[in-house]
């Protein structure tokens, strides 16, 4: 799987722009860094409500925006700060320079990493592409491993794959969609993006990977084949029969949040 990567002090100065958000505590104290990584259309503010649980169980976290496109520029000047928006691989590289500055202010070795949907996606892409060992855990929660079918984009691209005319069609779509959202294809079931990560296999080796998987997710493809071989799995409704939550309320959910942060070491 090759893919080409920005250089450094382009995806610093997307960093910049969209802005960054540290949360944290005194690098002599934070022994296990956790960067919080929010989904696809959405930003850092999207773990606010994390924070103090995380800080009182002695989690210290660093937050950040990756992804700005086109559109994350004209919603900016509306008062909106959207992100996760530009090709995965982009945002890999934004991810992975705010690793290695959160490893430089805590002298820490490694981080262990709290995603969100397609964040998962960012920060599994920086470590195959980069062959890092700074990662430890990748705690995902409504991982998108296996992309999404929502309004059968999944189920249409497979079709289209299978008598020859995926690739065509996609180099059409690319110039129009890339400058707004150019994630938004490659999260899609049988995408080339995806087509590409499920061949090539997901898990890197020495991460610990724990996913927190909701049965009524709904943008995930069947959330039971995101629990990967060689994963741990933890299903909502395992822990509460009645949790009906979705995957754009998993974030709101105290039965997903204590899953999630059970799953983080301290420190």
């Amino acid at each position: 799987m090759v893919r080409v990567l920005v250089s450094a002090s382009i995806t610093v100065a997307t960093v910049l722009h969209v802005g960054v958000s540290v949360v944290a505590a005194t690098p002599s104290t934070c022994t296990t860094p956790t960067v919080l990584v929010h989904d696809l259309g959405s930003s850092a503010h999207a773990w606010d409500g994390w924070l103090d649980e995380l800080g009182e169980r002695g989690v210290c976290t660093f937050t950040f925006t990756y992804g700005a496109s086109t559109a994350s520029v004209l919603l900016r000047q509306a008062g909106l700060t959207v992100g996760g928006l530009t090709r995965i691989e982009d945002s890999a590289i934004e991810f992975g320079t705010f690793v290695h500055s959160v490893r430089e202010r805590t002298g820490a070795d490694r981080v262990q990493v709290l995603a969100h949907g397609a964040g998962g996606l960012v920060a599994q892409e920086w470590m195959v592409q980069s062959s890092a060992r700074d990662v430890g855990t990748l705690v995902t929660v409504g991982p998108l491993w296996n992309g999404t079918d929502i309004t059968g984009l999944g189920s249409i691209a497979a079709f289209n794959r299978s008598i020859g005319i995926y690739d065509e069609l996609a180099s059409l779509e690319k110039p129009l969609l890339e400058p707004i959202c150019a994630a938004c294809g490659q999260i899609v079931a049988h995408s080339g993006y995806m087509f590409d990560a499920v061949r090539d296999g997901w898990l890197s080796p020495g991460v610990r990977y724990v996913n927190v998987i909701s049965r009524y997710d709904g943008l995930m493809t069947d959330p039971l084949a995101a629990a990967l071989p060689g994963s741990e799995n933890v299903v909502v409704q395992d822990l509460d029969s009645n949790d009906r939550t979705d995957h754009f309320h998993l974030l709101d959910d105290p039965v997903v949040r204590r899953a999630a942060v059970a799953a983080l070491a301290i420190g």
